[in-house]
């Protein structure tokens, strides 16, 4: 029984993680069909040992999940319920049994309409204006997004006509148009910004943004697909008929939409829809199904997290078959090399593929990948492209794949770790791919965090020479600046000044800085904890720095090959000559550090905060002795809340560590700095 516990316990904070990161970001990190698999798996166990362990914050009772933004939240007039989701024809026909079963031999008719990939909408109507918009939330309380929905051109800001209820609840879909999609992170990569992973990624992100242009809100637009809340005598009786009611009032609605009265139908419809869906200038992923009498709706009633009388029958991931062209080979910043296979450009979901991931060569055997085949490819969870299975080429140009033993980049000779299920180069800073990489780390947020110098900008100072080390970037002129493509005279003074800023740094960031494999920011701090300075760290002997609790065999044998590497001495010699390193250890008063409440105590932070970045917050644990830690266990003292807060706050409620928000942190911290 223990173990069933722990098993269903960590079922749930699985299942709240992804829904976390789905509602709040936008972000699908399993398939559809995955998830719908993980949340049967957790209701059929729930249901055989309630007696014992049964929770109503349970994901199985939860609709959606509140976004930990800034933004103010409303509570809706009516709940805005989810919709239970089937993946198949069978399981199609089983809710159609079900329905039958307790509507019995009365005649039922289906309004079938799209499902739209976009992100779900509540807009109060007051006399006929729009004087709230907030999106669903946990299903209770929504975000208030209201700024940004009058921006929106095909939402009405007052509706029209003689009979528009005095207060009514109007729900739909915010979507994206693909073409908009596209123009979207062209215009994001141009200025050097995040692109979006998916439309509705880009539509979720823009409805939440504060202070957004109209020019970006009109990418968006809106469907509706019911209503909630209505007063006065609401005296339509089918749910087809609100629609087009929804519509005379000005309001946009789908032209897809369809009553069907038989299976055949209703299947039929899906068919064709799933048919065109490529064809769509919008993201679908599947069709909606509901009895379309509002009596009969109402004798069939709902469960807490969505309605009886309505289903999403969605559609699978979507599979092509594509030819293997070539295999590249892709190096990372420690050398990692990981191939990627080039296929014929093929179109799913709308997105054009022509490069997919093989994460590692166990993955080439596994499958059996062979230059010349034709493999079958999806878009998991219409996001992440991979291959699926060899369709075998029986034609004479399919030729096994080579393993690389040169490195592509500076042919240096290639070095074999796990039964070759990893291959890298050990050539360090002398290969120039590791080099553009560990240089850009070297100015990232993990580094110096020096802004204005991204892959691209380091990229092609690496190319042009005029970078060769992290030392070079402190000799920097804006000349050599301009004459980089995109790099107007402005934006190169900002980078010089970013750059000379960037020179006062603690030992600890110093080391994290170096992008030494295995070496982040905890070890780092373990490190400077221990030798103070840069000097007692380069004479120390491998014994000592393996003795440090914390670091480990690998990360030692790593950190010490680095520091006793002739080419990397004068590296880190010149850059100690320019640069101002400092310890955060060694100038702080014993007894401030002793009397705070962080001294000696493991912290985490989840989430991002308001008045610090990451980086600066740990510095600040460091000076008042306190350690921060990369993941929550039970040994975790306090964990830090900010905005967005992940998984490791899903955690931190099982194991009941004490929560601190940013707000207590700050107070908390102004009294010892």
């Amino acid at each position: 029984m223990i173990f069933i516990k722990s098993y269903i316990l960590k079922l749930r904070e699985k299942i709240r993680y992804y829904n976390y990161l789905y509602y709040s970001f936008s972000s699908q990190k399993i398939s559809d069909c995955r998830y719908d698999y993980l949340m049967k798996k957790l209701r059929y166990l729930e249901n055989k040992y309630k007696h014992f362990l049964f929770m109503k914050d349970s994901p199985t009772f939860q609709v959606g999940s509140l976004c930990a933004s800034d933004l103010k939240t409303y509570k809706h007039i009516t709940p805005m319920l989810s919709l239970n989701h089937v993946f198949s024809i069978r399981d199609y026909l089983n809710f159609y049994k079900k329905t039958k079963k307790v509507l019995k031999k009365q005649i039922i008719c289906f309004c079938c309409e799209l499902k739209l990939d976009g992100l779900a909408l509540n807009l109060v109507y007051e006399k006929g204006k729009l004087v709230i918009a907030m999106t669903r939330g946990n299903g209770i309380l929504g975000e208030n997004v209201t700024d940004n929905v009058k921006k929106i051109f095909s939402i009405p800001k007052k509706l029209v006509g003689k009979d528009v209820p005095e207060k009514i609840e109007v729900r739909g879909e915010v979507f994206m148009l693909k073409n908009d999609f596209i123009r979207l992170n062209n215009i994001a990569v141009r200025s050097q910004m995040k692109k979006f992973s998916n439309t509705r990624n880009a539509s979720s992100g823009l409805l939440r943004q504060k202070n957004l242009k109209n020019i970006f809100m009109n990418n968006l637009m809106f469907c509706c697909y019911g209503y909630g809340y209505c007063s006065g005598n609401d005296d339509i009786l089918n749910h087809y008929d609100k629609l087009q009611k929804l519509h005379s009032w000005g309001l946009p609605i789908s032209g897809y939409n369809c009553v069907f009265n038989s299976n055949y139908d209703i299947l039929n419809f899906y068919n064709k829809i799933e048919s065109i869906r490529s064809f769509l200038n919008f993201n679908i992923d599947g069709i909606v199904i509901k009895v379309n009498s509002i009596p009969l709706q109402n004798k069939l009633g709902y469960t807490r997290r969505a309605p009886v009388w309505a289903i999403a029958l969605k559609f699978f991931d979507q599979e092509k078959t594509s030819k293997i062209l070539k295999i590249e080979y892709k190096i990372g910043r420690t050398g990692v090399i990981t191939p990627i296979a080039v296929v014929d450009p093929i179109c799913i979901s709308g997105v054009i593929i022509r490069r997919i991931s093989l994460y590692n060569f166990h993955e080439i055997k596994k499958l059996g990948i062979r230059l010349g085949d034709i493999v079958k490819i999806k878009r998991s969870g219409d996001v992440i492209p991979k291959i699926i299975s060899v369709v075998r080429n029986c034609s004479n140009d399919v030729q096994d794949i080579v393993f690389p033993h040169l490195c592509p980049s500076c042919r240096s000779k290639l070095k074999i770790y796990d039964k070759r299920i990893k291959i890298r180069c050990i050539n360090n800073l002398k290969c120039k791919e590791q080099l553009k990489k560990t240089l850009y780390y070297f100015c990232s947020k993990s580094g110096l965090n020096i802004l204005g110098l991204g892959f691209k900008t380091v990229s092609k100072l690496v190319n042009k020479n005029y970078v060769k080390n992290f030392s070079d970037f402190f000799n920097l002129h804006e000349n050599a600046l301009i004459t980089l493509d995109e790099v107007g005279k402005k934006n190169a003074s900002n980078i010089i000044d970013a750059i000379h800023n960037s020179k006062n740094i603690t030992f600890s960031k110093f080391l994290c800085a170096l992008g030494i494999d295995e070496i982040g920011t905890v070890k780092s701090d373990i490190l400077s904890k221990h030798f103070l300075s840069l000097s007692n760290l380069m004479n120390a002997t491998f014994s000592e720095i393996c003795s440090l609790k914390g670091i480990g065999f690998i990360a030692s044998r790593n950190i010490f090959n680095f520091i006793n590497d002739e080419s990397n001495k004068n590296v880190i010699l010149n850059l100690s000559k320019s640069l101002n390193i400092s310890s955060s250890y060694d100038n702080v008063s014993y007894v401030r550090k002793s009397s705070n409440p962080f001294f000696k105590k493991k912290i985490v932070f989840s989430g991002t905060l308001n008045k610090f970045s990451r980086s600066q917050a740990v510095d600040i644990i460091k000076e008042l002795g306190g350690n921060v830690m990369s993941n929550v266990s039970i040994k975790t003292d306090y964990i830090v809340i900010g905005k967005n807060p992940g998984s490791k706050f899903f955690k931190s409620n099982i194991l009941n560590i004490k929560v601190i928000l940013e707000q207590n942190f700050l107070e908390i911290i102004k009294n010892y700095l």
